[in-house]
């Protein structure tokens, strides 16, 4: 556990800001992903990693519906599900055992765009999490994911076990 950890510790730097110092595109982006992993570290490492808030599981037919809501993955980066959001659990059949998770992982996306040197460039970038039904070995974790709850069926009908999930304590 401790080995893990410190091959996710970043050594801390600044860019030493002064009157007159010409700053470059890369002075800029240094400065903000140090910020970021300072609050990766920061959440990692006196939070841990899970459910904050919201992201519960129910199942309507084949549909698994997930609500809002906030998580910690692995890294201590912030997953934010912004609306509710519905997969398509069909293909989830009886011979799964409770294989099939429902996993959310971090991921963001480019969002609108501005004209840069050599053409359009991203203007920014959003948290857009990634939403799946993963099949796993029992009691294996998904990569950086957080697992919000485990699928089987039982007498024909799609049933969400949410007694999988790990919560951050606040």
């Amino acid at each position: 556990m401790t080995e893990h950890i410190a091959q996710h510790i970043p050594q801390p730097s600044r860019i030493n800001f002064f009157p007159g110092r010409l700053l470059s595109v890369g002075d800029l982006e240094h400065e903000q992903q140090q910020a970021r992993e300072r609050q990766w570290m920061h959440n990692r490492l006196l939070h841990g990693h899970g459910v904050v808030a919201g992201l519960d599981v129910t199942v309507a037919g084949d549909r698994v519906q997930v609500s809002p809501g906030f998580a910690l993955d692995s890294f201590g980066r912030e997953i934010v599900l912004a609306s509710m959001t519905c997969l398509d659990a069909s293909e989830v059949d009886h011979e799964s055992h409770g294989r099939v998770q429902v996993v959310i992982t971090w991921a963001e996306e480019p969002a609108g765009t501005v004209l840069g040197p050599a053409g359009s460039v991203p203007d920014s970038y959003v948290n857009q999490p990634l939403l799946m039904l993963a099949d796993h070995v029992l009691g294996e974790l998904p990569d950086h994911g957080v697992l919000l709850a485990r699928l089987h069926r039982r007498d024909g009908q799609l049933v969400a076990d949410p007694s999988v999930r790990r919560h951050v304590h606040r």
